[in-house]
């Protein structure tokens, strides 16, 4: 049980939910619009750090007078920002300070962490030796922060500086929680966010939780929320487990009527299959791989799709939140992408965004609204070059030429002369009698050239088939087949550092968190224990034996844990194509 107050003590069951619910209480009053749904708006604040030219406002942290900022820059901005003095603003005026602390967080799990006291001048910034430090041993993906007392007795509590590299894939700053399908259903739950008051939704009438409900109406600062039937799989929610918090949002736009998420019954019914938002063909389960702008782009006239498993629940609304690496998060709630407010908003994203979706309410039966609790992401790659040109064998001009990568860069695919329905096998990573070509009436020789030196191969062929389904007008129909997953090597240096010769071990099992620490464990045992926890078949693509002792811990809560406790060991798990079968449809000229 989480320590965060004695009146969590009682661990109960309570009823099954049902769609019987009170009638949703609105966040705002009168017509749907761009109305803020906060319950308590926090304007920003007249305090700024002026760093050379990097200019960075402050937000207020904690009372009575703590404050917190953050930026991003390039490794090249840093190295000439460290060596320049900052001011501190309250609007036009600028305060005497004093850096009490700074210190650098690396990204490299091994790096050294650096921690200071340094010495600062006003006129002259940080001492010379303090500059040659960061100059000289700032890498991509590390962070400095540093703490400020200033004048009108206030401390900047946390500020933080994050050096990125533009040319590395984009990694958002705020993952996704994965679903974790460990603990009993609970007849309660605790909301309690900073700066917000502290709620408690619960079945004001279940005999099973009277006890607490009984406690909490003592306490008059907690709001109760009476649902019916109430029950969820978390009993508390706090700030660590918000994507952002309510100060964060630099911007709300309601678009329809808004809902009370916190007066709905949780949507249960999604242990054990896969949960997925789908996009067109694009995926988040829960968190998406790096999409390109353009991929994204050609999904705007699609709706978002939820699927638990095989079936498909019908959504009624969202909060959909746009942040990235240069962009304040702000929040759209809306119950299609396609309300022209918000469609012309997703066309003014760029690369190195994600969307996040959350607070998703799904209507599983007609007039049954449910709040379903698990968020997805979709990632925006960050703009990286890249060289691709495709035309037809004997073609005097490309039909297709992008990027601007330069003719140094390897050549990560090369086509010549090979028809379009040998082609697309490869592309799709499948065999040839894995696909179907229906009424393909053009199958043309291409010449196909992809040359990245920041892109992989499976960029390059996902940007090729893209191209290719436009200009051809390529239906790809993919087959549903039974669940099964390939256990498949990423990084080889990784999954040496859990190997070990020792003598063989045993697995400790965690029945309540569905975790596994490996003490050396053969891998043949780690398999079996898999697929026992996770119910589906995972074929082992390793070039390791099974004999091979491994050493760590491992989630099995649920896929998408995992794949994330998988992807510290260097292994990724990933939906098998070995029985799928592909129909390609070719739509004729209009």
């Amino acid at each position: 049980m989480r320590g965060y107050s004695g009146l969590l003590a009682a661990l109960v069951l309570g009823l099954m939910v049902s769609c019987s619910q009170p009638e949703p209480e609105a966040a705002a009053a009168g017509q749907a619009g761009s109305l803020p749904i906060h319950e308590a708006p926090v304007a920003p604040t007249d305090y700024r750090i002026q760093w050379g030219a990097l200019s960075i406002p402050l937000s207020k942290f904690a009372n009575p007078e703590v404050y917190k900022g953050e930026a991003a820059l390039p490794l090249d901005e840093f190295k000439m920002l460290i060596g320049q003095p900052l001011k501190v603003f309250r609007e036009a005026r600028s305060l005497p300070f004093e850096v009490v602390q700074l210190h650098r967080e690396p990204y490299q799990r091994f790096g050294p962490f650096w921690f200071s006291y340094p010495d600062y001048t006003s006129d002259q910034g940080f001492d010379a030796s303090v500059v040659a430090t960061y100059q000289n041993g700032i890498r991509p993906g590390d962070i400095i922060s540093l703490r400020i007392d200033a004048a009108d007795s206030i401390r900047i509590q946390s500020l933080h500086i994050r050096v990125i590299d533009p040319m590395l894939p984009y990694s958002p700053a705020v993952k996704v929680p994965h679903p974790r399908h460990t603990q009993e259903a609970f007849g309660f739950q605790v909301i309690q966010e900073t700066g917000q008051r502290p709620i408690l939704r619960i079945d004001t009438s279940a005999t099973g939780t009277r006890h607490i409900y009984e406690l909490y109406q003592q306490n008059a600062l907690y709001k109760i929320i009476h649902i019916p039937g109430f029950r969820t799989y978390n009993r508390l929610l706090a700030d660590r487990d918000q994507l952002f918090s309510t100060q964060e949002i630099r911007r709300t736009t309601t678009l329809t009527e808004p809902l009370d998420w916190k007066a709905l019954p949780d949507y249960m019914d999604y242990r054990g299959p896969e949960v997925e938002l789908r996009w067109g063909p694009l995926s988040a389960n829960p968190m998406s791989t790096n999409y390109h702008l353009w991929q994204i782009e050609g999904q705007l006239a699609e709706p978002v799709r939820l699927f638990v498993g095989a079936e498909e629940l019908p959504i009624h609304s969202f909060q959909m939140i746009i942040a990235g690496t240069s962009q304040q998060p702000e929040m759209w709630v809306a119950n299609s992408l396609q309300q022209p407010e918000l469609a012309k908003r997703l066309w003014q994203l760029q690369p190195a965004q994600t969307l996040y979706f959350n607070r998703i309410i799904v209507e599983p039966e007609p007039g049954c609204l449910q709040l379903f609790p698990q968020a997805f992401a979709f990632n925006i790659e960050s703009a990286r070059p890249f060289r691709l040109t495709i035309k037809e064998t004997g073609a005097a001009q490309p039909f297709f030429v992008s990027g601007q990568d330069t003719t140094e860069s390897p050549v990560r695919l090369s086509v010549m002369g090979m028809r379009l329905s040998e082609v697309l096998p490869k592309l799709l990573e499948v065999d040839t009698n894995q696909v179907h070509c229906s009424g393909l009436y053009q199958d043309p020789r291409l010449d196909i050239i992809f040359a990245s030196s920041r892109y992989s191969l499976s960029d390059g062929k996902a940007m090729i088939l893209e191209q290719l389904e436009e200009a051809y007008r390529l239906e790809i129909d993919w087959r549903p087949t039974p669940p099964q997953y390939d256990l498949q090597l990423k990084d080889s240096l990784l999954l040496q550092e859990h190997l070990t010769t020792e003598d063989p071990g045993r697995i400790i099992w965690d029945q309540q968190e569905r975790t596994a620490l490996v003490l050396r464990a053969p891998l043949s045992e780690v398999l079996q224990l898999m697929q026992r926890e996770l119910g589906v078949p995972v074929h082992n693509n390793l070039s390791v034996s099974e004999r091979a002792l491994l050493r760590g811990h491992l989630d099995f809560s649920s896929i998408a844990a995992a794949r994330s406790s998988l992807a510290q060991f260097g292994l990724s798990l990933q939906r098998s194509k070995a029985c799928s079968q592909v129909v390609i449809r070719q739509r004729p000229l209009q």
